[in-house]
């Protein structure tokens, strides 16, 4: 069975990947003069794709040591 964190990773994942690669085709445009030059869009997408890694890492640790009933 598919858990929801695993899920939830590999949208995100998708997600800040998009994000990010789509800052990275928009690097020298002129919409960034109005967030004082920032490239929002590649930080928030590194910032999602991190959260991405998070809960895969999760799901793997959860996967690998379960917890066990209490009797």
């Amino acid at each position: 069975m598919i858990s929801l964190s695993s899920i939830l990773a590999v949208l995100f994942l998708i997600l800040g990947l998009i994000l990010s690669l789509y800052g990275v085709w928009t690097w020298s445009d002129s919409m960034y003069e109005k967030s004082l030059g920032w490239n929002l869009n590649l930080i928030w997408g590194g910032v999602v794709f991190s959260v991405g890694v998070l809960f895969g890492i999760g799901n793997r640790i959860a996967t690998r040591f379960p917890k066990e009933p209490n009797p």
